[in-house]
């Protein structure tokens, strides 16, 4: 086949490993920040409250915050390509993510707490499920890089305005 004939194939009758290499990419990264992720929070709050005596509540927050932290700043790098752009967005669809994510988190375990003591098993499936939905989250709405204000200028383009270029 000529290479005339394969760029005027369908993208669906290419072959389906084309975009499989950045999801692959992306996934084993982000598997790889969260349990980076889990080293920092446990391993802090370990330190802070171990060995330096730090109360309880305060080093599971300091951990808990340098952790939210980490995670943001490695799994923009990983999941996003837009460099220095979207800095912001990126910022509020993470946190908002975060907070939903604890709210979650918050209701399932209480409420299986209040039912017997399955609360570990609660937060264990939490976690698991969290991670699914976090990876596609970050994948397509939180790491999405911003929208241009005008499309590529060429011929025949559309502004957000409605003006074409020659």
């Amino acid at each position: 086949m000529s290479e005339s004939e394969t760029r005027s194939r369908p993208a669906a009758s290419r072959s389906p490993s084309a975009p499989r290499p950045r999801l692959h990419r992306q996934l084993f990264s982000y598997l790889v920040v969260g349990g980076l992720t889990v080293v920092v929070d446990i391993g802090l709050l370990a330190l802070l409250h171990e060995s330096l005596g730090v109360p309880l509540g305060v080093a599971t927050t300091v951990a808990f915050c340098t952790a939210v932290v980490v995670n943001f700043v490695l799994n923009r790098t990983v999941m996003s390509s837009g460099g220095s752009r979207g800095w912001t967005q990126h910022a509020v669809r993470y946190g908002s993510l975060v907070l939903a994510n604890y709210v979650i988190t918050l209701a399932v375990v209480t409420s299986a707490g209040h039912v017997g003591d399955r609360y570990l098993v609660a937060k264990a499936a939490v976690v698991a499920v969290s991670t699914l939905w976090n990876f596609l989250l970050y994948r397509h709405w939180v790491f999405l890089p911003p929208r241009p204000d005008v499309v590529e200028a060429r011929p025949g383009a559309v502004d957000r305005e409605g003006s074409t270029s020659s």
